[in-house]
């Protein structure tokens, strides 16, 4: 009757169901032209006559199908001992959430419905047609879940004490598609313009003071980006959002370009005649430092800074802003790559 919804939080699927069983009892019956004024159809109370006790296992709030205290289900009973037993429930079952294709993800979750007390020696339970239709009356559209397909498929389980019984079940399937186009307005679009922000790294000059801060800001707003993601996803470390490893990878892009912007301002605040160290000359000359013949004399050669041998402040500078054009245009690609082959 109504999809309540799917959390994906708590791995909840909330449903409003109705369901139509129909049985014979063979000791209930009449014949309604010669007795009782031709009455061929009564409606009766459920506590008044034999109904099955059925479960929904997987259901959290409420298993049995059947309401026992309120007396306000009722029976269908005609002459011919036919019996039409329309209970009517709202079902929260869990659900087992992948959200890895997240906000892309399409879930299967089921409703097993099972007999307890009465073995298949008693009855057996089957379906009639497909055994789980849309209530073209009573349907209410969910704005997040789309449902895609319906299906029901009868089956056994057998003791848990031994192999001796089997019990007659029916399990529902039901499979959804989360409804994107919000989630693009709220999350991707938000995702991409800050992706594009950042790229504005390479456009400021090292010697404005607020580049530095500018990276920052753009650090913290993806640990906050990924904050309001998380609140959303279950806390299972089965299953992750490919969108938030898309996050983190821009949380760890952003610390490097912290990390290069903050040598570039240093190596800018050097003097010209100061020489960078030789561990210094080392990180970002390996070629020139591998290619001298003698490297002790790489480390202890005269202080002439402008000795073409050594790796001044301002080639240090020039390297690294261009590693950080190549590291957010990589950064670029990847994410676009990840977006457009791994998520959707």
């Amino acid at each position: 009757m109504a999809l309540q919804g799917l959390e994906d939080k708590s791995q909840v699927l909330t449903v409003s169901v109705f369901w139509y069983f129909t049985w014979k009892d063979e000791i209930f019956g009449w014949d309604h032209y010669l007795e009782y004024e031709n009455i061929s159809r009564l409606t009766v109370k459920a506590s008044d006559v034999w109904v099955p006790d059925l479960y929904i296992v997987n259901d959290i709030k409420d298993m049995p199908i059947r309401s026992y205290g309120d007396n306000k289900e009722y029976v269908i009973v005609k002459s011919n001992g036919y019996m039409t037993w329309f209970p009517a429930k709202e079902l929260q079952t869990s659900c087992s959430v992948d959200v890895t294709k997240y906000p892309f993800d399409t879930q299967a979750c089921s409703i097993r419905m099972e007999a307890w007390h009465h073995d298949n020696k008693s009855f057996f339970l089957n379906t009639i047609g497909t055994g789980i239709e849309i209530s073209e009356v009573h349907f209410v559209e969910n704005g997040e879940w789309e449902i895609l397909n319906l299906s029901s498929y009868p089956y056994q389980n057998t003791d848990y004490a031994n192999n001796s019984s089997a019990y007659s079940c029916i399990g529902y399937t039901l499979i959804l598609k989360r409804r994107y186009a919000y989630h693009l307005i709220t999350i991707m679009f938000p995702f991409v313009i800050l992706m594009a922000i950042n790229l504005l790294v390479s456009v400021i000059p090292t010697e404005c003071g607020e580049k530095l801060g500018f990276c920052m800001s753009q650090f913290l707003t993806m640990i906050v980006f990924l904050n309001l993601i998380a609140q959303n996803m279950p806390s299972s470390s089965l299953t992750i959002s490919n969108l938030t490893f898309l996050i983190s990878l821009q949380i760890l892009i952003r610390g490097v370009t912290i990390l290069i912007v903050a040598i570039s301002i240093y190596s800018q605040t050097r003097k010209i005649e100061d020489i960078p160290s030789c561990l210094v000359r080392i990180m970002f000359s390996p070629i020139r430092y591998f290619l001298q013949n003698d490297s002790k004399k790489c480390c202890i050669q005269a202080q002439d800074s402008r000795n073409e041998d050594f790796v001044t402040w301002l080639d240090i500078n020039k390297k690294i802003n261009c590693s950080l054009n190549i590291l957010l245009f990589l950064n670029v690609v990847a994410t676009v790559s990840i977006f457009v082959f791994v998520i959707i």
